[in-house]
Protein backbone atom coordinates (compact mmCIF):
# COMPACT_ATOMS: atom_id res chain seq x y z
CA UNK A 1 0.00 0.00 0.00
CA UNK A 2 2.75 2.33 0.91
CA UNK A 3 4.70 1.83 -2.55
CA UNK A 4 1.12 2.24 -4.18
CA UNK A 5 1.03 5.78 -1.86
CA UNK A 6 4.35 6.45 -3.33
CA UNK A 7 3.68 5.82 -7.32
CA UNK A 8 0.44 7.51 -7.15
CA UNK A 9 2.48 10.61 -6.13
CA UNK A 10 5.33 10.61 -8.28
CA UNK A 11 2.25 10.13 -11.23
CA UNK A 12 0.59 12.75 -9.95
CA UNK A 13 3.44 14.98 -10.02
CA UNK A 14 4.96 14.16 -13.20
CA UNK A 15 1.02 15.35 -14.29
CA UNK A 16 1.65 18.80 -13.28
CA UNK A 17 4.76 19.27 -14.83
CA UNK A 18 4.95 20.78 -18.61
CA UNK A 19 5.98 18.50 -21.09
CA UNK A 20 9.86 20.16 -21.19
CA UNK A 21 10.15 19.55 -17.70
CA UNK A 22 8.97 15.84 -18.17
CA UNK A 23 11.94 15.60 -20.75
CA UNK A 24 14.32 16.74 -18.50
CA UNK A 25 13.32 14.72 -15.72
CA UNK A 26 13.29 11.65 -17.35
CA UNK A 27 16.69 12.53 -19.24
CA UNK A 28 17.93 12.93 -15.93
CA UNK A 29 16.80 9.62 -14.80
CA UNK A 30 18.53 8.23 -18.12
CA UNK A 31 21.42 10.11 -17.37
CA UNK A 32 21.73 9.01 -13.95
CA UNK A 33 21.11 5.03 -15.00
CA UNK A 34 23.57 5.14 -17.70
CA UNK A 35 26.20 6.80 -15.42
CA UNK A 36 25.76 4.02 -12.99
CA UNK A 37 25.45 1.27 -16.09
CA UNK A 38 29.04 3.05 -16.77
CA UNK A 39 30.78 3.00 -13.38
CA UNK A 40 29.68 -0.94 -12.72
CA UNK A 41 30.95 -1.94 -16.19
CA UNK A 42 34.24 0.25 -15.37
CA UNK A 43 34.46 -1.55 -11.59
CA UNK A 44 33.98 -5.33 -13.49
CA UNK A 45 36.45 -3.84 -15.94
CA UNK A 46 39.10 -2.96 -13.92
CA UNK A 47 38.42 -6.34 -11.72
CA UNK A 48 38.56 -8.69 -14.42
CA UNK A 49 41.77 -6.86 -15.83
CA UNK A 50 43.51 -7.32 -12.76
CA UNK A 51 42.11 -10.80 -12.52
CA UNK A 52 43.78 -11.06 -15.79
CA UNK A 53 47.08 -9.54 -14.85
CA UNK A 54 47.44 -11.96 -11.52
CA UNK A 55 46.87 -14.90 -13.98
CA UNK A 56 49.45 -13.79 -16.35
CA UNK A 57 51.58 -13.55 -13.39
CA UNK A 58 50.83 -17.06 -11.71
CA UNK A 59 51.30 -18.30 -15.41
CA UNK A 60 55.00 -16.61 -15.44
CA UNK A 61 55.94 -18.18 -11.81
CA UNK A 62 54.75 -21.24 -12.91
CA UNK A 63 56.98 -21.05 -16.18
CA UNK A 64 60.10 -20.29 -13.67
CA UNK A 65 58.90 -22.93 -11.43
CA UNK A 66 58.56 -25.80 -14.28
CA UNK A 67 61.77 -24.54 -15.57
CA UNK A 68 63.60 -24.80 -12.62
CA UNK A 69 62.41 -28.22 -11.33
CA UNK A 70 64.56 -30.36 -13.18
CA UNK A 71 67.78 -28.12 -12.09
CA UNK A 72 66.57 -28.51 -8.29
CA UNK A 73 65.78 -32.42 -8.39
CA UNK A 74 69.52 -32.38 -9.82
CA UNK A 75 70.77 -30.67 -7.67
CA UNK A 76 68.93 -32.88 -5.11
CA UNK A 77 70.00 -36.16 -6.12
CA UNK A 78 73.89 -34.29 -6.46
CA UNK A 79 73.24 -33.47 -2.72
CA UNK A 80 72.52 -36.95 -1.73
CA UNK A 81 74.72 -38.74 -3.82
CA UNK A 82 77.50 -36.53 -1.88
CA UNK A 83 75.88 -38.02 1.49
CA UNK A 84 75.49 -41.17 0.73
CA UNK A 85 79.57 -41.05 -0.42
CA UNK A 86 80.58 -39.57 3.06
CA UNK A 87 78.16 -41.83 4.81
CA UNK A 88 80.13 -44.71 3.01
CA UNK A 89 83.31 -43.13 3.83
CA UNK A 90 82.88 -42.90 7.49
CA UNK A 91 81.86 -46.37 8.00
CA UNK A 92 85.27 -47.75 6.26
CA UNK A 93 88.64 -46.76 7.31
CA UNK A 94 90.38 -44.86 4.44
CA UNK A 95 93.67 -47.69 4.47
CA UNK A 96 91.03 -50.31 3.88
CA UNK A 97 89.20 -48.71 0.78
CA UNK A 98 92.71 -48.55 -0.42
CA UNK A 99 93.84 -51.75 0.62
CA UNK A 100 91.14 -52.86 -1.68
CA UNK A 101 91.68 -50.88 -4.70
CA UNK A 102 95.49 -52.28 -4.51
CA UNK A 103 94.18 -55.77 -4.45
CA UNK A 104 92.42 -55.29 -7.56
CA UNK A 105 95.38 -55.00 -9.56
CA UNK A 106 97.44 -57.92 -10.80
CA UNK A 107 101.17 -57.34 -12.46
CA UNK A 108 103.96 -59.91 -13.92
CA UNK A 109 107.27 -59.94 -11.90
CA UNK A 110 109.98 -61.39 -13.60
CA UNK A 111 112.17 -64.05 -11.65
CA UNK A 112 115.56 -63.28 -11.64
CA UNK A 113 116.27 -66.58 -10.66
CA UNK A 114 115.14 -68.35 -13.84
CA UNK A 115 115.57 -66.48 -17.59
CA UNK A 116 111.76 -65.78 -19.10
CA UNK A 117 109.94 -66.80 -16.27
CA UNK A 118 107.61 -64.45 -14.32
CA UNK A 119 104.98 -64.73 -11.48
CA UNK A 120 102.03 -63.09 -10.67
CA UNK A 121 101.86 -60.46 -8.13
CA UNK A 122 98.97 -58.17 -6.75
CA UNK A 123 99.92 -54.22 -5.59
CA UNK A 124 98.05 -55.31 -2.35
CA UNK A 125 101.28 -57.51 -1.28
CA UNK A 126 103.81 -54.88 -1.64
CA UNK A 127 101.52 -52.29 -0.54
CA UNK A 128 102.43 -50.50 2.84
CA UNK A 129 100.99 -47.30 4.39
CA UNK A 130 102.61 -44.54 6.63
CA UNK A 131 101.44 -40.69 7.81
CA UNK A 132 97.96 -41.20 8.48
CA UNK A 133 95.99 -38.08 9.80
CA UNK A 134 93.07 -36.65 9.95
CA UNK A 135 92.26 -32.90 9.39
CA UNK A 136 89.09 -30.69 9.63
CA UNK A 137 88.21 -29.99 5.78
CA UNK A 138 88.48 -26.02 4.48
CA UNK A 139 85.23 -26.38 2.51
CA UNK A 140 84.41 -22.69 2.83
CA UNK A 141 86.38 -19.63 1.73
CA UNK A 142 88.17 -17.24 4.38
CA UNK A 143 86.60 -14.73 6.25
CA UNK A 144 87.56 -11.57 5.23
CA UNK A 145 89.25 -9.26 7.47
CA UNK A 146 86.53 -8.05 10.58
CA UNK A 147 84.49 -10.39 9.62
CA UNK A 148 82.70 -12.80 13.07
CA UNK A 149 83.99 -15.63 13.95
CA UNK A 150 81.86 -18.84 13.92
CA UNK A 151 81.28 -20.47 17.10
CA UNK A 152 82.83 -22.99 18.07
CA UNK A 153 81.29 -26.33 17.15
CA UNK A 154 80.13 -28.24 20.21
CA UNK A 155 82.11 -31.31 21.55
CA UNK A 156 81.20 -34.68 19.87
CA UNK A 157 79.84 -33.01 16.88
CA UNK A 158 80.07 -33.77 13.35
CA UNK A 159 82.26 -32.49 10.94
CA UNK A 160 83.46 -32.94 7.38
CA UNK A 161 86.75 -33.67 7.68
CA UNK A 162 89.87 -34.23 5.68
CA UNK A 163 91.85 -38.08 6.62
CA UNK A 164 95.07 -38.89 4.35
CA UNK A 165 97.89 -41.65 4.12
CA UNK A 166 100.62 -42.44 2.12
CA UNK A 167 100.54 -45.44 -0.08
CA UNK A 168 104.81 -46.52 -0.41
CA UNK A 169 105.42 -49.15 -3.41
CA UNK A 170 108.67 -50.75 -4.01
CA UNK A 171 109.76 -52.40 -7.10
CA UNK A 172 106.59 -52.45 -9.14
CA UNK A 173 106.18 -51.81 -12.76
CA UNK A 174 104.89 -48.40 -13.85
CA UNK A 175 101.85 -49.45 -15.38
CA UNK A 176 100.60 -51.27 -12.08
CA UNK A 177 100.99 -47.88 -10.75
CA UNK A 178 99.70 -45.82 -13.03
CA UNK A 179 96.40 -48.26 -13.30
CA UNK A 180 96.27 -47.64 -9.15
CA UNK A 181 95.96 -43.68 -9.45
CA UNK A 182 93.27 -44.40 -12.17
CA UNK A 183 91.27 -46.41 -10.00
CA UNK A 184 91.88 -44.27 -7.42
CA UNK A 185 90.86 -41.29 -8.97
CA UNK A 186 87.32 -43.18 -10.73
CA UNK A 187 86.46 -44.84 -7.57
CA UNK A 188 83.13 -44.14 -5.85
CA UNK A 189 84.43 -43.57 -2.71
CA UNK A 190 85.24 -39.51 -2.33
CA UNK A 191 89.15 -39.87 -2.57
CA UNK A 192 92.01 -38.34 -4.54
CA UNK A 193 95.46 -37.99 -5.00
CA UNK A 194 97.00 -35.26 -2.92
CA UNK A 195 100.69 -35.79 -4.28
CA UNK A 196 102.44 -38.48 -6.07
CA UNK A 197 106.34 -38.82 -6.04
CA UNK A 198 107.87 -41.83 -8.37
CA UNK A 199 111.45 -42.42 -9.31
CA UNK A 200 112.71 -45.61 -11.18
CA UNK A 201 115.41 -47.96 -9.30
CA UNK A 202 116.39 -50.40 -11.72
CA UNK A 203 117.52 -49.96 -15.37
CA UNK A 204 113.83 -50.52 -16.81
CA UNK A 205 110.26 -49.40 -16.16
CA UNK A 206 109.12 -52.62 -14.34
CA UNK A 207 111.37 -51.24 -10.95
CA UNK A 208 109.52 -47.92 -9.72
CA UNK A 209 109.22 -47.00 -6.32
CA UNK A 210 106.55 -44.27 -5.41
CA UNK A 211 104.83 -42.18 -2.43
CA UNK A 212 101.71 -41.17 -3.68
CA UNK A 213 99.70 -39.16 -0.72
CA UNK A 214 95.91 -40.12 -0.96
CA UNK A 215 92.82 -37.99 0.66
CA UNK A 216 89.39 -39.01 1.23
CA UNK A 217 86.54 -36.50 2.61
CA UNK A 218 84.75 -38.31 5.74
CA UNK A 219 81.81 -37.35 7.72
CA UNK A 220 81.76 -37.90 11.79
CA UNK A 221 83.85 -36.70 15.03
CA UNK A 222 87.02 -35.90 14.61
CA UNK A 223 89.09 -37.14 17.21
CA UNK A 224 91.45 -34.81 19.14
Amino acid sequence: MLLMSRLGRVGAYLDRLSDRERKIVFGGGALLVLAAVLSVSVLVSRKVSGLQEEVATNEVALADIAAAGPRYLRLREEEKAVQEQLDRASKEPLQATVLGIAKEIKYDKKMPETEGATSSEKLADVIKFSNASEVLAELTTKHKKGAPKKKPKKKGGKEVFLSTIDAVFQNVPDEALLLFMSKLETHPEPMFGLSVDIQRTGSTRDQMQATIKIGQFRYGVLED
